[in-house]
């Protein structure tokens, strides 16, 4: 079968290779792939990134944010049946038995093996995965949307579970990019203000943001958002800002347009490099609260399915590329200005 793989350590070598099919084991389900998103861990990968503790398994088949059908079960499957319409969480691995496993946060077990990073993923034409990792898609999302159920799911975890926002909160989104969107999407089931940022040349997401339900939006590189921001607070500044870039000066601007006390949420990446940022210092002072989100939990994918079942949040609308497997290196090279999300299928 085809396969998109990392091929060797450093920048680039990626590939699409023929590879094995894989047969699925004992609770298992074999999933035929329709779509798998690109995500910016991703891009990270095929930068060269990789973490001294965990050396990526070269070569590896890469991907993680997938929707497909079911091509065959494996013994003991009971949930699932040949054709039923599927996504799944991240994590292949885990024990089951850890304090995490049973808390239903199977991806910060110890024994955790995440696809697309410690082992093969899903952009491919086929992938197992267990039945427990794997999810239904409700009859009224599409298997394009379901491709994002997984991103969704970051931003879910990130604005439902790390945090505790109110309708009366005003909250800032840095970065318009496919997390930045969805999180505003669940910011505003919160019934919160919302303001969404980001630079000129991504004009077309701030358009999206806005049918999406910013109730303000500002190009971040044309005026003074600090200023912005602190005006429509009388001065004090956001209640929350959620931080979608991991770019250095969208961090410091995020601490400056936060109010005494407020909270700051990371959910990006930053470069390989790492950050030096010295407005920190400002954020101890003023006793901000910085909270770090990552990942997800089985229970938040039920939350998710939910939400977007009930039309509550739009994936849709943030698909804007569509590439074969073969066509790979357009597809990740993709500069599109208009570019929002980018799915890959066999």
């Amino acid at each position: 079968m085809k396969a998109v793989q990392k091929l060797e350590h450093g920048v680039g070598y990626l590939g699409c290779v023929a590879v094995e099919e894989p047969k699925p084991t004992y609770g298992s389900v074999k999933i035929k792939i329709e779509f798998c998103g690109i995500c910016g861990s991703d891009l990270h990968i095929v930068g060269g990134f990789e973490t001294p503790t965990s050396p990526l398994p070269i070569p590896f088949t890469m991907g993680h944010e997938y929707s497909g059908t079911i091509a065959e079960i494996g013994e003991g499957v009971t949930q699932f049946k040949v054709g039923d319409r599927v996504t799944g969480i991240v994590t292949k691995g885990f024990c089951g038995k850890c304090r995490s496993c049973l808390m239903g946060d199977i991806g910060r077990c110890q024994d955790a093996i995440n696809i697309g990073y410690e082992c093969d993923g899903a952009m491919a034409e086929y992938i197992c995965m267990p039945e427990g990792a794997t999810f239904k898609l409700p009859d009224n999302v599409s298997l394009e949307e379901g491709a994002l159920v997984e991103p969704a799911a970051v931003a879910a975890h990130a604005v439902l579970e790390n945090v505790d926002i109110k309708p009366t909160d005003t909250v800032v989104v840095m970065g318009a990019g496919p997390i930045g969107l969805l999180v505003l999407q669940f910011i505003k089931a919160c019934g919160a203000k919302t303001i969404l940022a980001d630079i000129s040349s991504a004009n077309a997401r701030l358009e999206l943001g806005k049918k999406l339900g910013a109730d303000y939006t500002f190009e971040n590189d044309k005026c003074n958002v600090i200023q912005e921001v602190r005006a429509l607070t009388f001065g004090k500044g956001a209640d929350f800002v959620f931080e979608c870039t991991g770019v250095d000066i969208v961090i410091t601007q995020s601490i400056m347009m936060t109010k005494r006390a407020g909270t700051i949420v990371e959910l990006a990446l930053t470069s390989a490099e790492g950050s030096n940022i010295k407005a920190y210092i400002v954020a101890v002072m003023q006793n901000m609260r910085i909270q770090f989100s990552y990942g997800h939990n089985l229970g938040t994918w039920q939350k998710t399915l939910q939400m977007m079942a009930d039309g509550r949040i739009n994936t849709k609308d943030l698909v804007t590329h569509k590439f074969k497997f073969e066509d790979f290196d357009e597809a990740f090279e993709c500069n599109d200005a208009n570019k929002i999300k980018v799915l890959l299928h066999p």
